[in-house]
């Protein structure tokens, strides 16, 4: 799911810009989602009583953002690239 939500942060941000800021496209695409998972991951333990909060659904959910990033690079951006000069 968040292997899904990088990329599609990743897609619109390279479709919108034609250059890339590092900074806002680490922000918004790889802390920002790490973040949000492990707030929900939070919430989940602490105001819920049939889930858990699970350190392992944490470092999946990292694990995909960290898989959308070289997807999101080193194949979506080319692809982006070759349509958006049409």
């Amino acid at each position: 799911m968040y292997g899904g939500l990088t990329m599609v942060i990743w897609f619109e941000y390279l479709r919108l810009h034609k250059f890339i800021v590092w900074k806002k496209l680490i922000t918004g695409g790889i802390i920002l989602p790490i973040f949000m998972s492990g707030c929900i991951e939070l919430l989940q333990a602490a105001c819920t009583d049939n889930r858990s909060g699970d350190w392992l659904d944490f470092l999946a959910n990292s694990l995909g953002v960290g898989l959308a990033l070289p997807v999101s690079y080193y194949i979506l951006r080319p692809i982006i690239k070759r349509f958006l000069q049409k």
